[in-house]
């Protein structure tokens, strides 16, 4: 297992991330990016290149969270993330991560009325959304805003918390290639089909299975042990998130309009 060291500077990068709620942080989005474009065909991916206007998928994924610090966009911040107490059965009403993106799926049923623009706005929140989806702790508490307030020391080298382990400082550390992501589970086709499926609902539920291991740490430290149990299910979610956002757009954009 890789295991680099961590540097000065990725330490003090690490330590900005564990201060916002960035789901994935921009290396898992960008991960997310990669798998789906390497697994969809390619008259989708030229297709959904055009509507890009020349961003990169990179940059695409990321979009949602650059564009945070524009006050005017505060509006946007309940789509990145789904509220839900423990025990409760029921999703939330209103605007959230779930709603957003079955509203945005409605949207491009008819996108031949849509303006190559308002295309575009929806391929961007594709990008980001289903990233954020795949983040258990972006289906998490209300109580400790998704595992934001719940303070921990990474591998005795600095202070970060929940969320932002999860987001970028596990991934990091272990410096995560796109090969690490589609190396990290092998479906037969049959399988691959079921990960395919669209069902936003679904992946949410999946995520939030996953949280009882996000809060299975000890003494508020992150230490070998709790990244070996984690680092597996964050590989698997980036693939997931990746194989279902080109299962989406090539539903969506495989044939041009």
């Amino acid at each position: 297992m890789k295991r680099p060291l961590i540097t000065m500077a990725l330490t003090i990068a690490l330590f900005i991330s564990s201060n916002t709620s960035f789901a994935w942080g921009n290396k898992g989005h960008a991960l997310v990016a990669e798998v789906a474009f390497h697994y969809m065909d390619e008259a989708t991916k030229k297709n959904v290149m055009d509507y890009l206007d020349g961003m990169s998928i990179e940059d695409a994924a990321n979009w949602m969270d650059a564009i945070k610090s524009d006050h005017a966009n505060d509006y946007m911040k309940p789509y990145h993330y789904l509220d839900l107490e423990k025990g409760s059965k029921e999703m939330p009403v209103g605007e959230n991560i779930v709603t957003v993106l079955n509203q945005t799926l409605k949207d491009l049923d008819h996108k031949q009325t849509l303006s190559h623009d308002d295309v575009k706005r929806r391929i961007l929140f594709l990008f980001h959304l289903i990233g954020d989806l795949h983040q258990p702790l972006h289906i998490g508490y209300p109580s400790d805003k998704g595992g934001n307030t719940v303070q921990l020391n990474f591998m005795s080298s600095y202070g970060s918390n929940l969320h932002a382990t999860w987001d970028s400082g596990i991934i990091e550390f272990e410096g995560t290639s796109l090969t690490d992501v589609l190396n990290s589970k092998k479906y037969t086709s049959e399988e691959l089909e079921a990960v395919k499926k669209i069902d936003i609902i679904g992946w949410a539920k999946q995520s939030r299975g996953y949280l009882k291991n996000a809060y299975d740490v000890h003494d508020n430290k992150v230490n070998p042990n709790y990244i070996d149990e984690a680092y597996p299910i964050i590989k698997s979610q980036l693939l997931d998130a990746g194989i279902r956002l080109a299962a989406v757009l090539e539903h969506y954009f495989k044939v041009s309009t």
